[in-house]
């Protein structure tokens, strides 16, 4: 990230003494500006939360256990989705707006504003859920909904739902290598992170090669030169086998991004999804 510029540099802070050391002029100097904080060295990466308020609880106490070793905490970013499918969309909003998240749109987001989408872009099933996930939403949170980006460039990272530049409904598990490879041509930023495939997985373009990857236990290497596009898993609803709610930690300063799995209440999960009128067919498949 640019760093700030100095104090006092040509484009401002303490004017220059006149001729004899004199200033020139008898007023006060104005203050000197606070020094602006440093930008987190950490971004953690939460996807696809889908309104499952015991799973995204038990990662943001992970992140602060993690959080309290660092020293500091890192800036939180949620790619979309947070709601739909799951028992408590209301709850998880109020949660991400209280913690500051960053959040851009995804396709249940899409879908929940608009009627059309809903019917051209979601099979009847999970129209099914959606319709009911409208229903318990509030006019503030489809307010707050309504304001989202559809992407978010922080620095030389790209944050998408889907696929870049700004896509919420293309899923990165569909596309083969050549258009992977094409993709990148896409956008300008080093990285770009995405949800919507429930996956951790990833491509890497350096020297015209494309490389599948996954993110497995070990944190991943940023390779110097090379170019990243990294599905980040799923919080709320995990599609890979393992049942753990899943994210991930960008480490700016060791150039590394780290999966995190973490067990969490599924059996209130489910039994929420049910209580509140959602398909009994997404509490099974928690999982």
């Amino acid at each position: 990230m640019t760093p700030a510029a100095p104090f006092g540099d040509s484009k401002g802070g303490v004017p220059p003494l006149a001729a004899g050391g004199i200033p020139p002029s008898s007023s006060p100097l104005p203050p000197t500006p606070p020094t602006p904080p440093a930008p987190p060295r950490r971004i953690a990466v939460l996807a696809d939360i889908h309104a499952n308020l015991q799973a995204l609880t038990a990662v943001l106490a992970d992140l602060d256990a993690l959080a309290a070793s660092w020293g500091e905490p890192p800036r939180l970013v949620a790619l979309g989705d947070m709601i739909g499918y799951g028992g408590d969309p209301g709850a998880v909003l109020d949660v991400v707006r209280a913690r500051g998240m960053a959040a851009i749109i995804g396709n249940h987001e899409k879908g929940a504003l608009d009627a059309d989408c809903r019917k051209r872009c979601f099979h009847i099933q999970s129209r099914e859920a959606l319709d009911r996930t409208c229903e318990l939403l509030s006019d503030a949170d489809r307010e707050y909904l309504s304001g989202l980006p559809t992407s978010m460039v922080l620095g030389d990272l790209r944050f998408v739902h889907g696929m870049p530049p700004a896509d919420p409904l293309t899923y990165f598990i569909t596309r083969d290598d050549d258009e992977l490879a094409a993709a990148f041509a896409d956008f300008a930023e080093r990285a770009c992170f995405v949800g919507h495939s429930h996956v951790l997985e990833g491509a890497c373009l350096s020297g015209g090669r494309l490389t599948r990857l996954e993110l497995g236990d070990e944190a991943l290497s940023l390779e110097a030169g090379g170019r990243y596009i990294l599905c980040c898993g799923s919080v709320g609803q995990p599609r890979d086998g393992d049942n753990r709610a899943k994210y991930v930690v960008l480490d700016q300063g060791e150039g590394t991004v780290a999966a995190r799995r973490v067990v969490y209440d599924i059996k209130a999960a489910a039994a929420r999804i049910v209580s509140r009128g959602l398909p009994e067919r997404y509490a099974k498949r928690l999982w």
